[in-house]
């Protein structure tokens, strides 16, 4: 934990005797070449040099490594939001018959993307239970297996390493979405994942101020997703890198601050009698308490808990006076959404249910705030 502390202070910084202490922002779209040779040497993937901002940028470039450093990866190539990254990350990986295997616990936006958008070229999505992902992926015939863990929103964790181990039995990529559980949570490379994406916008960034999104794993499967993404022109903007690098300077105070908060809050919930139910791996009730503390180096901010029924809900966010009433996560200032109205709109009442997700169901980003004032709020508005 210190080291990764450490690094995240230092990460991308320029070197050299009299380098300025931070990335400086190459706010151009283009650059100058001395000869048709030099072009050449580009082309044929020379180190340091550059030609159009929308493949490769110096600032950009400097926050995909401070990013791959963070995760233990070789390579990350960053995208101007996370379904960006989602999409180019599953694009470089399936064509038209191909499968891939999703467990039903997943974020609205990745759903929808295998259901509603891959699906009409002739993408197939298997969907598997999170206790039946590695059954789902034994029995083959998938090209990738694209999971979550922590999920969103119902905070449910998986085995890692038994989903890697199976994906690499079975030769189906395991591609995970870790933005519930950043870096200094979880670093799920180190378990034998081969793609970790982030929706950096959230805890990498920190405060909720620019979209960004991460794929990060070994350079031979990155490079791909690198040059595809050229196609597609999901890129990053040089300030956005800016900020992301000073988010992580940050980056670990921050993450303490937000788990011992969290922790705080979701045991005062878990005393409650308007709370019907409390989801998060701090938790001894938590059922996959004893997993979640192998596996992560802390439980993180997101807590989800259910009121019981859709009105009881709908009046409990309304009373919010302190905490905000928004759409994501991961900022300082503690947001809270409900899944029906938010991430899992559209769902079918069945979908809903295979997500785990009922009509009474909050989800928290739990901020920086002080941890007391937070919960008075919770409780005037539970009252």
């Amino acid at each position: 934990m210190e080291k990764l502390a450490t690094l995240a202070v230092h990460a991308g910084s320029p070197e050299g005797a009299n380098a300025p202490l931070t990335t400086p922002i190459v706010q151009s779209t283009t650059f100058r070449f001395e000869s048709a040779a030099a072009v050449q040497e580009y082309q044929r993937g020379k180190s340091g040099l550059y030609m159009y901002s929308r493949d490769e940028n110096p600032t950009v470039r400097a926050a995909e490594q401070a990013v791959a450093q963070l995760e233990g990866g070789e390579d990350c190539v960053l995208f101007g939001s996370g379904m960006g990254a989602m999409t180019s990350a599953l694009m470089a990986q399936l064509s038209a018959g191909d499968t891939a295997i999703a467990a039903t616990t997943l974020y609205g936006g990745t759903y929808k993307l295998l259901r509603d958008v891959l699906s009409r070229f002739g993408v197939k999505s298997r969907l598997a239970e999170p206790e039946g992902l590695v059954d789902a992926i034994r029995d083959g015939g998938a090209k990738v297996c694209v999971f979550e863990s922590p999920t969103n929103p119902t905070l449910r964790v998986l085995d890692i390493a038994a989903v890697a181990k199976a994906c690499r039995a079975a030769g189906v990529v395991s591609l995970i979405d870790s933005t519930f559980a950043p870096p200094l949570v979880q670093r799920p490379l180190q378990l034998g994942v081969d793609l970790v994406m982030h929706s950096a916008t959230k805890y990498l960034n920190g405060h909720s101020d620019h979209l960004c999104g991460a794929i990060v794993g070994s350079a031979a499967r990155v490079e791909p997703i690198r040059l595809l993404s050229h196609k597609l022109g999901a890129s990053l903007d040089a300030q956005v890198a800016y900020d992301l690098l000073r988010g992580l300077k940050t980056f670990a105070v921050r993450m303490e601050r937000h788990s011992s908060n969290a922790l705080a809050v979701a045991r005062w919930l878990e005393e409650q009698p308007a709370v019907k139910r409390v989801w998060y791996p701090g938790l001894k009730s938590h059922p996959e308490h004893a997993l979640a503390a192998r596996q992560m180096n802390g439980f993180g901010g997101m807590v989800t808990f259910s009121v019981g029924t859709k009105e009881g809900a709908f009046r409990f966010w309304d009373r919010l006076k302190l905490v905000a009433r928004a759409a994501s996560l991961g900022g300082t200032e503690t947001l809270t959404s409900l899944p029906i109205l938010f991430s899992h709109t559209g769902y079918s009442p069945e979908e809903l249910r295979r997500a785990g997700v009922d009509e009474g169901m909050v989800r928290m980003s739990v901020g920086l705030e002080d941890a007391g004032d937070l919960i008075d709020d919770l409780r005037q508005a539970l009252e």
